[in-house]
């Protein structure tokens, strides 16, 4: 058996952060361990921007589906999560957005000491540091149109309050994607106390009575698993599909829940697995009329031809501009994202290579799931069930029908409208609430933010506390998405990233 001070399970966002930041001093022995492949960065679809989707499905995704969803026509949904050192920071599409200010207020609110906003901004602007990020260095005209129509519905520019709209940015760097691994990883690589361990399945922690002392582990290759020792803690890094996951195969969750499979209970935490949110997005997506998509058929040659001069529309992310607003004057905040999408993002009745889509993103859900075990073999993909549209008030289901007409209006904008040809889908431009509605559930789908299984609070029912630590248990902290008070109205990757610098100052005793 090997011993480390720290073992951090799960190389994406947050645990690259983590490793970096506590093997930095050279003191404490630290290892990172990922069940992908540690070398993600050789192909062209990791480096070059316009290239990410093609990674879905793939062998650097886990290729996680949700069961049928009854507010979505009874669809099960696809969850790509990377399955790499740089996690999904590897094969998302890298936008840097921080959140609102209400988000992190909320918190504090709640009763998390600490966590408001301005509390909060330190550790962004730490990460903001070491991550690369740059705007858009290629836009399509399409763009300019876009945020023209958004200034022309009375809609303002972004600027410092995520309101209003603004052009995209992403963590790149010299025109190639910049994932969590090169920002965090790449400059610690060569510490003598720092390991990663790539192509490594962590099967559960391991404890001595309720104190984690480390995990075991299966090594692709090898003939049967082996334990790996934490002196200090072990800290699951694994995501919000992942951390639960592990928590559940090693006895920390539902007491009733891991009886039904055969596993002994640690600690009897009812909250763990619950309380999963998404952003669900709704894409309105049309024929391109007077550009070509860029990326859409995109060879060899050209491919090869951007890594030499990282010039042309392959740098485009996608997601070329953003706009935040609320669908009601007396909100507080925006309940809404649009997203300007330069492809015919979602599954349609008649596909398109060139087209443009408005992602309509519901930004503040009331609707929430579960992640709950499938079998007890840590191989079997747990059972992934969002609840999209499910909350009794309908609340969600009307935010987004609001939400697609406030797209709808963007789309009648003539500067933007001359871009756009026929709808690829019947009803992307219904103006019947009903029929609305019945678009929501037929095309909706999740943009991969899922948070808050094993949700952080100062209340019993939370599965971590504010420092991390999991309740009922010693040695064990969850520092990820999973652990995130509530969804925030941003794109996680940030905002992720904020919360591992913040827990690497914590778990140092730096505050």
């Amino acid at each position: 058996m090997t011993e480390y001070d720290y073992v951090i399970v799960g190389a994406g966002s947050a645990g690259c952060v983590l490793a970096d930041r506590l093997s930095a001093d050279g003191t404490a022995r630290v290892l990172l361990v990922e069940a992908g492949t540690g070398e993600p960065e050789k192909l062209p679809e990791v480096q070059v921007p316009i290239l990410f989707p093609r990674l879905f499905g793939g062998p650097l995704d886990w290729n996680f589906r949700t069961e049928p969803q009854p507010g979505l026509d009874g669809r099960t949904i696809p969850i790509p999560r990377g399955k790499a050192v740089g996690g999904s920071s590897v094969v998302n599409a890298q936008l840097w957005t921080r959140g609102h200010r209400a988000d992190y207020d909320g918190w504090a609110e709640a009763g998390l000491d600490g966590w408001s906003h301005a509390e909060l901004l330190p550790w962004f602007e730490r990460a903001e540091q070491r991550i690369s990020l740059t705007g858009l260095r290629y836009p399509l005209p399409v763009t300019p149109a876009f945020t023209d129509a958004c200034a022309r519905l009375g809609h303002a520019p972004a600027a410092e309050v995520q309101e209003g709209y603004a052009l995209a940015r992403a963590t790149h760097r010299d025109g190639l994607r910049h994932s969590s691994a090169d920002a965090y990883l790449t400059p610690a690589r060569d510490r003598a106390n720092l390991t990663v361990a790539a192509r490594t399945l962590v099967r559960r922690v391991l404890f001595e009575g309720t104190r984690a002392i480390g995990i075991e582990v299966e090594v692709e290759g090898a003939t049967g698993p082996e334990r790996i020792l934490a002196r200090r803690e072990v800290i699951l890094s694994a995501g919000a599909v992942g951390s639960p996951h592990l928590l559940l195969l090693s006895g920390v969750g539902p007491a009733g829940e891991l009886a039904a499979h055969g596993i002994e209970t640690v600690a009897d935490l009812p909250g763990v697995g619950r309380d999963l949110t998404d952003h669900l997005l709704v894409p309105l997506a049309f024929e391109a009329r007077g550009f070509a998509s860029p990326g859409a058929g995109a060879g060899p040659e050209q491919i090869d031809q951007y890594l030499r001069d990282r010039t042309g529309t392959l740098d485009s992310i996608i997601s070329e501009a953003l706009l935040f607003l609320r669908t009601r004057p007396e909100l507080a905040a925006p309940d809404i994202e649009v997203v300007h999408l330069v492809v015919p993002l979602g599954e349609h009745r008649r596909p398109a290579a060139d087209g443009l889509a408005l992602g309509v993103i519901l930004l503040r859900p009331h609707s929430r799931g579960a992640v709950t075990l499938r079998t007890a073999d840590p191989r079997d993909a747990p059972l992934i069930d969002p609840r999209y549209l499910s909350d009794p008030s309908g609340a969600d289901l009307a935010t987004l029908v609001d939400g697609v007409r406030a797209a709808q209006r963007i789309l009648r904008e003539p500067e933007f409208a001359k871009w756009i040809g026929e709808p690829l889908t019947p009803g992307a431009l219904a103006e019947d609430d009903e029929a609305v509605a019945a678009y929501v559930r037929a095309t909706g789908g999740s943009i991969h933010h899922l948070v808050s299984t094993c949700r952080m609070g100062a209340d019993d029912a939370s599965v971590v506390d504010p420092a991390f630590a999991v309740r009922g248990v010693s040695g064990l902290r969850v520092v990820d998405a999973s652990a995130m008070p509530g969804i925030v109205r941003a794109h996680t990757h940030a905002p992720v990233t904020m919360l591992a610098e913040r827990a690497a100052d914590l778990i140092r005793g730096l505050g």
